[in-house]
């Protein structure tokens, strides 16, 4: 049985060959049209000649027809079977249908446009994107020339006062001395810190995992801030806990630079009062401990809505911060970022006229192979020397050249001086050497393209390390040097310990 609600969406009327309607068979669509001896024409004005060219007994299907009643439009399709002696015809109400189909036809026209608006707008993006990326190629190309470029006289400048120290100098020369490399390192720093701003948004930081002592990099901290710190109105408390480990694995040249750049920013804004560093135990747990660092002041301090945006780059909170303090306001960035990068949290906590306290927590590794990495570095360095060692030394730096032999000629080292490619080739092509230093970037022919020429020296040196002296040091770089074949990497600036180590390293 046919439901009334599927009913009303159908008629089937019987009618004779001249569409006179003899009856309705079934269904209520518009059943008070469809009058009995009625034509059907006067509704349905498509059938007309239709009904007399319609072969006996096959049916024929219309689809997609409009039919009105009362101004009404409908949406139908309509079967024709023509019998012997009657016609069926049977008419369905299709309007909700088509006009979902119509509805359906519409949204993928739509999605047709948006899919094409979206396709347009990929486009952009990506070349917007190659455009972004050629920039920050072209910045880390600069960054790294720009790096080199200072690099190059500041390892000069630090190798020099290096070698005066050790020398019997006056206790004035030996302070003076003090400060110009205290200054150099710090300027050291600032160099670091723009690149490692550019590394850390490439994600290309690499952390060091070296043995440290906290307590001994605190003291050193101290005491650079005790010779440098002016204002007698801010005194500068320094506290380690007893109950923190002695030595912990870490990257002690990024904490270092944390911890500076916090206590530097303390000490510039708080005119009077205190600046305390606390350094606390949190947990120990297995192989590793957190420890908690507090820089805390009783400056001006920050609103809630400055302390929110403190870590943006460029950040000041005052106009004239920049003019008075200067500064570009990337320290706090790079703290918050090397911060995470080293799997830790930092957070501020400030109030307007009465301070602010920045509060860093950090895990380090107490694995007991610290202690073992110490004494194999002692028992490499006491066991080696490079007393009677033959060196080359290719530079196109005469000032470079002149340290790294001063170094050499203290170890009672045998050295060949040559300034630049060309001449390193011929001497290595005909003597043989236990060590070969080639800086990378030298007039005629640098040091990546002399020693891809393995041809031309592999009799006289080829089981020879040869060793990458360059102000390029970037992991990527040093990745690069490697893979061209170099044993090592010397990084500008160097110290005399520091050069001598890689060297007895590689020996």
């Amino acid at each position: 049985m046919i439901s009334l609600k599927i009913q009303q969406t159908f008629i089937e009327i019987k009618t004779d060959f001249n569409g006179n309607i003899i009856s309705i068979v079934d269904g209520y669509f518009l059943k008070n049209e469809f009058i009995e001896s009625k034509s059907i024409f006067k509704i349905c004005t498509f059938l007309e000649n239709v009904l007399d060219f319609l072969p006996i007994n096959e049916s024929l299907n219309i689809d997609s027809l409009i039919i009105n009643d009362d101004n009404q439009d409908f949406n139908i399709d309509v079967e024709i079977l023509k019998t012997e002696f009657e016609i069926f015809i049977l008419i369905q109400n299709r309007t909700t249908l088509y006009k979902y189909i119509g509805k359906l036809n519409q949204n993928r026209n739509d999605l047709f446009f948006l899919k094409r608006e979206i396709d347009e707008k990929n486009l952009e993006l990506e070349i917007l994107r190659k455009i972004a990326e050629k920039a920050n190629e072209e910045k880390s190309r600069f960054l790294a020339m720009m790096s080199h470029e200072i690099r190059n006289p500041l390892h000069v400048i630090l190798s020099y006062i290096d070698l005066i120290e050790q020398e019997n100098t006056s206790p004035i020369v030996k302070e003076s001395l003090k400060y110009m490399s205290i200054s150099g390192k710090n300027l050291q720093v600032i160099v670091d810190d723009i690149l490692d701003l550019s590394r850390i948004e490439a994600g290309k930081l690499q952390l060091a995992k070296l043995p440290m002592n906290l307590g001994v990099l605190i003291n050193q901290i101290q005491s650079i801030f005790d010779k440098t710190h002016k204002n007698p109105d801010v005194e500068l408390q320094f506290y380690v806990a007893e109950n923190i480990p002695k030595i912990v694995l870490t990257d002690d040249v990024r904490l270092y630079q944390i911890l500076i750049n916090l206590i530097n920013n303390s000490i510039k804004f708080t005119e009077k009062g205190f600046v305390k560093i606390a350094v606390k135990l949190i947990s120990v747990e297995n192989n590793f401990t957190t420890i908690g660092f507090e820089i805390s002041d009783s400056g001006r301090g920050m609103t809630e809505e400055q302390a929110l945006t403190i870590f943006e780059e460029y950040q000041q909170n005052q106009l004239d911060d920049n003019r008075i303090h200067k500064g570009a306001g990337l320290g706090l960035t790079i703290v918050n970022r090397l911060v995470r990068a080293m799997n830790g949290s930092i957070s501020v906590n400030s109030k307007l006229q009465e301070g602010t306290t920045f509060s860093i927590k950090i895990p380090f590794n107490i694995e007991n192979q610290s202690d073992i990495f110490e004494k194999v570095a002692l028992k490499i360095k006491n066991e080696k020397s490079l007393k009677g060692t033959k060196v080359l030394v290719a530079d196109d730096n005469y000032l470079n050249l002149t340290i790294v032999s001063h170094i050499l000629k203290q170890e009672e080292a045998e050295f060949v001086m040559v300034k630049d490619g060309i001449e390193a080739l011929i001497e290595i092509s005909k003597n043989t050497f236990d060590l070969i230093l080639l800086d990378i970037n030298m007039p005629n022919l640098s040091g990546d393209d002399l020693i891809l020429q393995k041809s031309n020296y592999e009799k006289m040196n080829g089981k020879t390390p040869i060793l990458a002296i360059t102000a390029n040091n970037s992991v990527e770089n040093i990745a690069t040097y490697l893979d061209l074949g170099f044993k090592d990497v010397i990084p500008k600036p160097f110290t005399k310990s520091q050069l001598i180590e890689i060297l007895l390293k590689n020996l």
